[in-house]
């Protein structure tokens, strides 16, 4: 039998009272209630509505219940995110994306030497692409609730890239207390900058590639 909108309501207020986080979650959870109670309440007819959402929660989800699955699901997504990052960021050190990691390399290596205090010019450039990669964060923030829950998809990204900022940090943590006691000018130190400043703009260009595929995904599934 199919439920009423009073019903599917209460389903709704029902699973919300559970803190489910993510839209994702919480519209697969809907659905396979509204599945599973119209078809107890088609199998019995003596059942009330509101046993016959608690059984479908039970036999549904199981002890852990709704956030167990929640859990789960953020797990996954996790695992999924941060291979789909990784296998990108490898990407940039196979044929042919090396080409233009080398030329990167090669090309900030030979820019360092340009300067007499190569810190100072790092520390400008390494904030200067955080600072951009901060503005595609929040230009990626509209995407990243509906209806008053997170988006699992976009959540995960952004928990994939939180690497780029210990990167940074470490990077100016070392340029900062390092100052009197490193030569900034020996060939080891500039390769140190040059490998931060090639990391950091791998992974800037990772998140963006990501991002633009998510943001094409959640057009066709969730924001249309």
């Amino acid at each position: 039998m199919k439920l009423t909108a009073k019903q599917i309501s209460y389903i709704e207020n029902y699973i919300k009272s559970f803190d489910i986080k993510y839209y994702e979650v919480y519209m697969e959870i809907l659905d396979h209630m509204i599945l599973s109670v119209e078809a107890i309440l088609e199998e019995n007819n003596e059942i009330s509505f509101e046993d016959a959402v608690l059984k479908a929660k039970v036999e549904g989800f199981g002890k852990k219940g709704f956030k167990g699955m929640m859990n789960e699901k953020q797990k996954q997504a996790q695992i999924q995110a941060r291979k789909l990052n990784n296998k990108m960021i490898k990407e940039y050190f196979t044929f042919p994306k090396i080409v233009m990691t080398l030329s990167v390399f090669v090309g900030y290596l030979l820019f360092l030497e340009c300067f007499e205090d190569p810190r100072k010019v790092h520390a400008i450039i390494s904030t200067a692409l955080m600072f951009f990669g901060f503005s595609q964060y929040l230009y990626f923030k509209k995407f990243q609730k509906i209806k008053n829950f997170y988006i699992l998809k976009t959540h995960m990204l952004n928990f994939a890239s939180m690497l780029l900022f210990p990167i940074y940090q470490l990077s100016n943590t070392i340029l900062i207390f390092g100052k009197e006691s490193i030569d900034f000018d020996h060939i080891l130190t500039r390769l140190f900058m040059t490998i931060v400043f090639t990391f950091l703009w791998i992974s800037l260009f990772v998140y963006i590639e990501i991002r633009k595929r998510t943001i094409e995904e959640l057009k066709t599934q969730i924001f249309v």
